[in-house]
């Protein structure tokens, strides 16, 4: 149906059923399928039928599961497209995002982690709130990050190698500059005693990977930027 290759990919924040029950948001869309935020469960290889709008006219398309991260949403990919249905998508990607333009970004977040998939899923919905993002995937990537863009707020992975999340906040908590800025962990590990230790060394929240959809990481950073 179209080029080989990597398929153009754009953001939308659409409203969709899957298999006419659950209610669910989609991220963003291509010629080959969308990522979805959902909290039910899907295992990869499952077969869905998804139902949504573009502009008036009512699709509802097959998919099969690619991908799925528990928690936070699945990536599928469309399958025996009607043409007409096929003709839509297309137009709907090679024109661009179907939701309004955010306004300005007036806040910067520095997101690190060091999973390419986790930082994209978030990422994308928190440029869709109308936020500025840069990632960093290691300790050292974000000190840097740090130090040259004076971040509105982090979200902080805690576990990856050399330089970890636990290091990053004790660095910062000695840094004047830096001590300012709030802190939201995203770990994928829950244990007490991690919680005290990040609480202890100023971060503002901490939240389950598993549990935190991008909707509600997006609603945790704005109502942590009202506090300050």
């Amino acid at each position: 149906m179209s080029d080989a290759g990597e398929k153009k990919k754009i953001l939308i924040q659409k409203e969709v059923t899957i298999n006419n029950i659950l209610k669910a948001v989609a991220l963003d869309i291509s010629e080959e399928g969308m990522f979805v935020t959902v909290h039910a469960e899907f295992l990869a290889g499952a077969f869905l039928d998804i139902s949504f709008h573009i502009d008036d006219t009512p699709l509802q398309v097959k998919a099969v599961v690619q991908r799925s991260d528990p928690g936070i949403g699945i990536s599928v990919k469309f399958i025996d497209l009607a043409p007409k249905d096929f003709a839509l998508i297309q137009k709907l990607v090679e024109r661009g995002s179907v939701t309004a333009p955010a306004e300005k970004a007036e806040k910067k977040i520095l997101l690190v982690d060091d999973s390419t998939q986790s930082r994209s899923i978030y990422k994308n919905k928190l440029n869709l709130e109308g936020f500025s993002v840069v990632e960093a995937s290691n300790g050292v990537e974000a000190l840097k990050c740090l130090r040259e863009m004076k971040p509105d707020i982090v979200i902080l992975d805690l576990w990856m190698e050399g330089i970890d999340g636990f290091k990053i906040l004790q660095l910062m908590s000695m840094n004047p500059e830096l001590k300012r800025i709030p802190v939201i962990v995203l770990s994928a590990r829950v244990i007490p005693a991690d919680i005290e230790k990040v609480i202890s060394l100023g971060a503002k929240d901490f939240l389950p990977k598993m549990t935190t959809s991008p909707v509600k990481l997006a609603q945790k950073v704005k109502e942590v930027l009202s506090r300050k």
